[in-house]
């Protein structure tokens, strides 16, 4: 049993259509440029809570107060993750609150993360993903990962970030063989329709 915390994000009236769009400009990039799978790469965050703490215990029965432990401790991180279309994982991002290093979990971590790959990347204000993690992410993930090679593809929701013109203009001037593909908005949920046409 949980409790929610949210509303159930709904499908726009015409994701069929959006989702079909964003296929065949997907194919038809694919197509043009002759990128393999190996250079399409899907990549989103997600926030990862540090201490995980739900808000439900036990009591007994009648009790006016509950204490929880870790109930204030809001310790996240993002984790930015991507795979290739070829099914090949591309290193992590992992984007925590503060301006420095410090901010950082400790260089033992960077060290067994760094030998995974993982890239430490302080956020600034906030553990959320923005424009700077965002060029630092493609700067020393993606580009090493596809090698310089060619043409390739990054699919991406419509987060503001990402269709940011600050970020797109950016990606067209130091990435210009990074193309962007969006995810239509409230289609991430619908991604599963993507293998009944393939």
């Amino acid at each position: 049993m949980h409790t929610t915390t949210q509303a159930l994000q709904k499908l726009p009236d015409d994701w069929e259509k959006q989702c079909e769009d964003a296929i065949l400009c997907l194919s038809y990039n694919i197509k043009l440029f002759n990128i393999p799978v190996e250079l399409v790469t899907n990549a989103d965050q997600t926030s990862m809570c540090l201490v995980p703490a739900g808000n439900k215990t036990w009591a007994p029965v009648g009790a006016k107060q509950v204490a929880a432990m870790a109930k204030e401790e809001k310790c996240q991180f993002t984790l930015m993750v991507a795979t290739s279309a070829a099914g090949e994982v591309v290193p992590f991002q992992s984007i925590h609150k503060g301006k420095t290093g410090v901010s950082l979990p400790s260089q033992e971590s960077h060290a067994e993360g760094e030998k995974m790959g993982i890239l430490w990347t302080p956020g600034g204000l906030t553990h959320w993903s923005s424009i700077l993690s965002m060029k630092v992410w493609v700067d020393k993930v993606l580009e090493p990962h596809i090698q310089h090679q060619q043409k390739s593809i990054l699919l991406i929701d419509v987060w503001s970030v990402h269709h940011s013109e600050e970020f797109t203009e950016w990606m067209k001037d130091k990435h210009p063989n990074i193309k962007i593909g969006f995810i239509p908005g409230g289609c991430m949920c619908s991604l599963s329709w993507f293998d009944d046409i393939s």
